[in-house]
């Protein structure tokens, strides 16, 4: 799983199936205090997230292609929940990220 901030949708108007209705974002990948890693990926949103949203995206093919009972699905990452808060404790002191 991965933290990230959905930078932007990409749009097809030729697509497989499993993407009919659903929108494909651009997910900035970040550290858990939402630096972003100069990495970025492509998700299925599953749960309505927007544009500057902090979300939990899940990459885990078998996973994520199990979610739809189908594990020919040509998916790899998928959003799964927009974060409200990451609280963690790092070493001898907390953290805390909004």
């Amino acid at each position: 799983m991965n933290l990230g901030v959905v930078k932007g949708t990409v749009t097809a108007t030729v697509k497989h199936r499993v993407y009919e209705g659903r929108k494909l974002m651009v997910v900035a990948i970040c550290g858990p205090d939402w630096s972003e890693t100069g990495k970025e990926t492509l998700a299925v949103d599953l749960v309505h997230a927007g544009v500057g949203d902090r979300v939990m995206t899940l990459k885990e093919g078998n996973s994520a292609r199990a979610v739809f009972g189908d594990y020919e699905l040509p998916m790899q990452e998928m959003i799964v929940a927009v974060v409200d808060e990451v609280s963690y404790t790092a070493g001898d002191e907390g953290r805390r990220s909004r």
